[in-house]
C-alpha cells in the first residue's frame, strides 16, 4: 500500500523488518517497478534491483532461489533491461534442474512461467508452462498425487491471464479452463469461462484493470479507465465492447452506454476494420438503427453482406419482418442474401 501512494521511503524501511528473504526480494522489486511506472526517483532502480539480486543469491533452496530470480527478472523486464531480464529468466531455468521432486519442480516452472508472462515475455510462459505441466504429468508417481501440482499449475495460467491484456490473456485462460474442466474443478472453471467470455467481449480495450472492474460489477470506473486510456475511434470501441458486456450480464444502462460514447466521439476518422468491427458491435448489443449505418459503409461486398445478414436476422427475432426484409434486399451477394431470406422465413414460420 505504502509503494503504490508513492512512500517509497516508508516502504523501503520496512523492508528490513520483513524475516522471509522471499518478501524482501518482491517489495525491493515492486518498488522499482513502481518508481519506473509512476515516475518515481529512477535512480534508485539499480540499487533496489541490486539488493534484490543480493538476497536471492545467497537463498540456498533451489526452489526458493529458482523463484526469486524469476521475480527479478519480471522487474527488469516491466522495466526495461530486457537482457538482463532473459539473463536471469535463464538462471531461474537452469537451477530448476537441482529440484529433485517433480511436483515441485512443476509448480515452481508454472511459478517462473507466470513471472514470464508479467515481466513481457508471454510467448515464453507458454511454453514454460507447457513444460511444467509436462513434468507433472511424466512422474512416475500415482495420478492422483499429480492433481494438486496440475491445479496449481491452471491457477497460475489463470493469474497471468488476468494480469495481461484480453489479446495475450485469451491462451492462458483457455489453458487454465481445460485442466480445471478436466479435472471437474467446476467452480473454478466457471469462473475462467466467464474471464474468457469478456477477454472474447472486451477486446480492443481489454486492459487487465478494466476486466477485473467489470467483473466486480464496477461498469463507470471501467468506462472512466478507458476514457483516460484512449481516444477517439478506439475509444468508442472500447465504450460498446463494455455495453455490449452489461448486456450479456443484464444491466439496463448498456443503450445509455452506446448514447453517451458516439456524443462524445468527434469528428471520427474510420477504417474499413473499425466500420465493420462497430458495425458488429451494434448488431449484437441491438442498436440496429445505428448498426445498418455502419453495415452500409462497408466497401467489402461480402463483409457488408454478412453484416446486413446479421442485422437482418436481428430484425427477425425482433419480429420487425417487413423491415428484416428490406434489409435482405440490399444484400448484395445472391449467396449470403438468400441465406438470410431463408433465415427470416424461419424465424417468420416459427412465431
Amino acid at each position: 500500500m505504502l509503494i503504490r501512494r508513492g512512500y517509497y521511503d516508508e516502504a523501503l524501511s520496512e523492508v528490513e523488518e520483513l524475516e522471509d528473504p522471499m518478501d524482501r526480494v518482491e517489495v525491493l522489486t515492486d518498488i522499482a517497478v513502481v518508481i519506473h511506472q509512476r515516475g518515481g526517483p529512477e535512480d534508485w532502480i539499480p540499487s533496489l534491483i541490486e539488493d534484490a539480486m543480493y538476497i536471492a543469491k545467497k537463498l540456498k533452496d533451489p526452489a526458493q532461489k529458482a523463484v526469486a530470480y524469476s521475480v527479478i527478472a519480471s522487474a527488469l523486464g516491466i522495466i526495461g533491461y530486457e537482457d538482463d531480464a532473459m539473463d536471469f529468466f535463464g538462471r531461474a531455468l537452469d537451477i530448476t534442474d537441482d529440484i529433485k521432486n517433480p511436483i515441485e519442480k512443476g509448480i515452481v516452472l508454472s511459478t517462473l512461467a507466470y513471472h514470464l508472462a508479467v515481466g513481457g515475455y508471454p510467448e515464453s510462459a507458454l511454453e514454460v508452462f507447457n513444460v511444467a505441466f509436462d513434468t507433472i504429468i511424466g512422474a512416475e508417481i500415482p495420478y492422483t498425487h499429480k492433481v494438486d501440482g496440475i491445479i496449481r499449475i491452471a491457477e497460475l495460467m489463470e493469474k497471468a491471464g488476468d494480469a495481461l491484456p484480453s489479446s495475450k490473456a485469451l491462451e492462458f485462460y483457455k489453458m487454465a479452463f481445460d485442466i480445471f474442466d478436466k479435472l471437474h474443478v467446476n467452480q473454478r472453471a466457471a469462473v475462467v469461462e466467464k474471464k474468457i467470455d469478456l477477454a472474447k467481449t472486451v477486446y480492443e480495450v481489454g486492459l487487465p484493470e478494466v476486466r477485473e472492474s467489470l467483473l466486480k460489477g464496477r461498469y463507470h470506473y471501467a468506462l472512466a479507465i478507458v476514457e483516460k486510456k484512449y481516444h477517439g475511434v478506439t475509444r468508442l470501441i472500447g465504450e460498446l465492447e463494455i455495453s455490449l458486456w452489461m448486456k450479456r450480464v443484464n444491466n439496463s444502462e448498456y443503450l445509455d452506454v452506446v448514447d453517451r460514447a458516439f456524443v462524445k466521439c468527434e469528428n471520427p476518422v474510420f477504417t474499413e476494420a473499425n466500420v465493420q468491427k462497430i458495425a458488429s458491435l451494434l448488431t449484437e448489443i441491438g442498436s440496429l438503427s445505428r448498426a445498418l449505418e455502419f453495415a452500409m459503409e462497408i466497401r467489402d461486398n461480402r463483409k457488408r453482406s454478412e453484416a446486413l445478414k446479421a442485422i437482418a436476422v436481428e430484425l427477425a427475432k425482433r419480429h420487425e419482418f417487413e423491415d428484416a426484409r428490406k434489409v435482405v434486399e440490399g444484400i448484395p451477394d445472391p449467396e449470403i442474401k438468400a441465406e438470410a431470406l431463408t433465415e427470416v422465413a424461419a424465424i417468420e414460420e416459427s412465431v
